[in-house]
């Protein structure tokens, strides 16, 4: 049986913790020295996004029930989201800071030569285990 109560002595989820990810460059397979810190896709920060833009795609659908999306708005949508996962980062362009804006970082995020930080910064914002630490009795 599954005791929800040893469960919950065992294992706490703090999905409004940010995770730090070290980028990984996409050939050599070596820390880029990029460090990205990430909030879960289960944080309100993420969810606050993910509402926002299901709602517009209702309003839409309302509007004009045959409208069909496209891919290029599929991937702004997922965009947005991987975007709105990024709390901070240490990226600088030519020396200079390049601030973690919703603008910058959505512009980072959708330019294809960056596809690397873009995948990590997904794949770590998804793994629920980045933001879960298990007691000691476990």
């Amino acid at each position: 049986m599954f005791d929800l109560e040893k469960f919950e002595q065992e294992v706490s989820f703090n999905f409004e913790d940010t995770f730090t990810v070290e980028i990984i460059h996409p050939v050599s397979r070596e820390k880029t020295g990029l460090e990205i810190e990430v909030a879960s896709y289960r944080s309100e920060r993420v969810k606050r996004i993910q509402r926002k833009l299901a709602n517009a795609a209702i309003r839409e659908n309302r509007k004009n029930p045959k409208k069909i999306g496209t891919v290029e708005e599929v991937e702004e949508r997922t965009n947005e989201i991987v975007a709105a996962s990024v709390v901070s980062w240490n990226m600088t362009r030519g020396g200079q800071a390049v601030p973690a804006t919703p603008e910058e970082v959505m512009k980072i995020i959708s330019d294809p030569r960056y596809f690397f930080i873009a995948e990590q910064v997904d794949a770590a914002a998804d793994e629920d285990a980045n933001f879960t630490k298990r007691s000691r009795k476990a």
